[in-house]
């Protein structure tokens, strides 16, 4: 066995020796630069959106869930102490993904004097599904949100009749797993799409979807109590029968026309459009007009 000299045994203590003191003096180093760069306690920033609901802007999310965000956010940035840690950013990150509130996450990142900056793509609210005595979110994406309410309290449109329901089983972030919820989904989705604003989305306060497991049929119900039959979701017609598109130039036709009160209902109680042409009442002349 061949022997190590003693001048090679010493360069090889010079050498660790120096890789150590280089370590520590690092060390020391990102110490001082993490104590200089902070000047105070991080800030985490969170870019909110803008939401709109029955044409009026709203906080969103709503200030206390904003709130409980921010402070889960704080919670994170105290786990992981110091400017530079990578693992707060990434930790960041995971959080708000698993809150549902948001489908991507788009940047993260550490600004001057301690700003934790994040931006995000964040779901945007569509309605409230009935279930029992409470309202629950549910994203334009078909995704719950968590946030519920009382019954007939939340500001946004309500579908109603959803025996399959069961929020329960809608967890937050992921597809509501209910064929009726989402039907009546694609259709609030298509009124604001289409008729947005004063257009006729802004008269629309729910969704009617009991009938959609039996007969595939939904209700649209107004701001006056008033139900409009609809038929089967956009996305399912029935072959050679009235067109999405002529459902909508009929409510179009009715919300702009004065003799009909400028009401995608013409201001009756029930008025159908599933079938044919909408026969609604001329209240001046006393007779029935038929409007494509």
């Amino acid at each position: 066995m061949e022997r190590v000299s003693p001048a090679v045994v010493g360069t090889m203590l010079t050498g660790l020796v120096l890789i150590v003191g280089m370590g520590v003096g690092m060390k020391f180093a990102d110490d001082q630069a993490a104590e200089i760069a902070s000047s105070g306690p991080p800030v985490a920033r969170i870019n909110w959106p803008t939401a709109v609901s029955s044409g009026r802007a709203i906080n969103w999310p709503p200030v206390q869930t904003q709130r409980d965000l921010l402070d889960d956010a704080y919670a994170i940035v105290r786990e992981h102490p110091g400017p530079f840690s990578s693992r707060t950013l990434e930790s960041l990150g995971i959080w708000l993904k698993q809150t549902g509130w948001v489908s991507s996450v788009t940047s993260i990142q550490r600004l001057e004097e301690g700003v934790i900056e994040i931006k995000a793509v964040w779901r945007t609210p569509a309605a409230v599904v009935r279930d029992g005595a409470h309202d629950y979110l549910i994203a334009t994406d078909g995704r719950r949100l968590r946030m519920s309410w009382r019954a007939d309290l939340s500001p946004f449109p309500t579908i109603r009749g959803a025996f399959d329901a069961n929020a329960l089983a809608a967890v937050p972030g992921e597809v509501w797993p209910s064929p009726s919820v989402q039907a009546g989904l694609e259709l609030l989705n298509l009124m604001q799409e289409r008729l947005p604003g004063n257009l006729g989305a802004d008269q629309v306060r729910g969704i009617e979807v009991s009938s959609f497991d039996r007969y595939k049929r939904l209700v649209l119900l107004t701001d006056q109590g008033n139900r409009i039959i609809w038929g089967r979701m956009p996305s399912d017609p029935v072959p050679d029968a009235v067109s999405t598109e002529a459902k909508l130039n009929q409510l179009r036709y009715l919300r702009q026309h004065p003799d009909f009160g400028r009401r995608i209902d013409a201001g009756r109680e029930l008025i159908d459009i599933s079938s044919g042409p909408v026969l609604v009442e001329d209240r001046r002349q006393g007779s029935q007009d038929s409007r494509r």
